[in-house]
């Protein structure tokens, strides 16, 4: 039986409209409408498009919040203003488990040369696990999430195979710097300068939290059987990886590079509207209308393309979405977070294919807070599903066949 709620139209009210558990909704392929939890962590306005982390609008978060406060407002539900010292703590217990075993660094180099970095990083957190969760852990219940040791283990272990892709040597963390700002001198082996840092960190702050995507979905469902977190962060890996997700953001990056000039964009565009191929970058499952993220990023572009081939890659981008914004936008199908900061982590040097683990860095703060917020009053996730098949059928045995 559907329920009022098993819909999010344009009319539904969510200020003043309470939902009464338990709720019941009809089949919906994908959980498309589905209310799976209640939370205080972030919340995407489905009618307008907002975004808001704690109740504070990310426009204001995009403007002077670094990731670590960010990362302290979605974790902990407080302010980094009114509480310094506790936010200090916060950064120390950040920044002080950086150094990766000199085992786990070994897996990474052990991997084959054309290995996807997705796999690699998935295969160190794994891995990292084995050296941070004591053989008894898991019975006694003595998991860290209430650490937040795992967003700058993932960071670290990020720029470590961006380094061994590069051909670089392994790199003693410097835990007095920012995330960003130590993980840009790990890519650059040069010092990053402050546009940079704060691009890097505006990037992260953008990707921090939005909704029960795959990953963040995929990592509830294993914490809500009480496992420990590195279960947790390999399987919400794997749900990143896919081409709907963040293999979408490192298509990008190759669609636009294949790419001539403004001209020949717009040429291919048209071809690929036409016959009704999907844009890299382009529909959201979440948005029909603007992403107000979107907006953030694209006024960046200019700013940090300061060679000529960065300045051809944005006039390249520019003419994809005018052209494919022109038929697209109407259907309720707008340009996503990827399009933009694809190109955006390709100027500070990020390759394509290591697009999709710097997004992960920035969905590990999202991911814990919202997984510290269910395991507070924690039930197993366990949906069921509507049969369709038949019944009463007859079983002919391996003799009489």
């Amino acid at each position: 039986m559907a329920s009022k709620f098993d819909s999010l139209s344009r009319d539904f009210n969510w200020r003043s409209r309470k939902v009464e558990w338990p709720v019941t909704t009809a089949t919906a392929q994908g959980l498309s409408g589905v209310i799976a939890c209640e939370t205080k962590v972030a919340w995407v306005n489905p009618n307008t498009g907002d975004l808001y982390y704690r109740g504070i609008p990310i426009e204001k978060l995009a403007d002077n919040a670094t990731f670590e406060e960010v990362a302290y407002l979605l974790v902990e539900g407080k302010n980094w203003k009114s509480r310094p010292s506790e936010f200090q703590r916060f950064c120390d217990g950040l920044h002080r488990v950086r150094q990766m075993p000199a085992e786990v660094l070994q897996i990474i180099a052990s991997q084959p040369g054309d290995a996807h970095p997705t796999r690699l990083l998935r295969a160190a957190v794994s891995a990292l696990g084995c050296y941070e969760m004591q053989p008894g852990n898991n019975q006694e219940k003595k998991h860290p999430w209430e650490d937040v040791w795992i967003i700058s283990q993932v960071a670290a272990l990020v720029g470590h195979i961006a380094r061994y892709r590069n051909g670089l040597r392994p790199q003693i963390t410097d835990y007095r710097q920012s995330l960003a700002k130590d993980m840009l001198y790990m890519i650059l082996n040069t010092k990053p300068s402050r546009e940079q840092v704060r691009l890097l960190d505006l990037l992260w702050v953008l990707y921090a939290d939005h909704g029960l995507d795959a990953p963040t979905f995929t990592g509830m469902v294993i914490a809500s059987t009480e496992a420990d977190p590195y279960y947790n962060i390999v399987a919400g890996l794997s749900a990143l990886r896919g081409p709907l997700l963040g293999g979408a953001a490192e298509r990008v990056i190759h669609m636009l590079n294949g790419l001539r000039d403004a001209n020949v964009a717009k040429a291919w565009t048209i071809g690929m509207v036409e016959r009704g191929y999907v844009i890299p970058g382009f529909g959201h499952r979440m948005y029909h209308q603007p992403n107000p993220r979107v907006d953030i990023l694209r006024k960046l572009l200019p700013e940090f393309a300061t060679s000529s081939e960065q300045k051809l890659l944005v006039e390249v981008a520019s003419s994809v979405e005018e052209t494919a914004s022109s038929v697209l936008n109407p259907k309720g199908i707008y340009a996503n977070l990827h399009f933009h900061a694809a190109l955006l982590f390709h100027f500070l040097g990020v390759e394509p294919e290591m697009v999709p683990c710097f997004y992960a860095i920035g969905r590990m703060a999202g991911l814990v807070a919202r997984v510290r917020e269910y395991l507070r009053d924690n039930r197993l996730i366990y949906p069921i599903e509507e049969y369709t098949g038949k019944t009463e059928l007859t079983y002919t045995s391996m003799e009489k066949r």
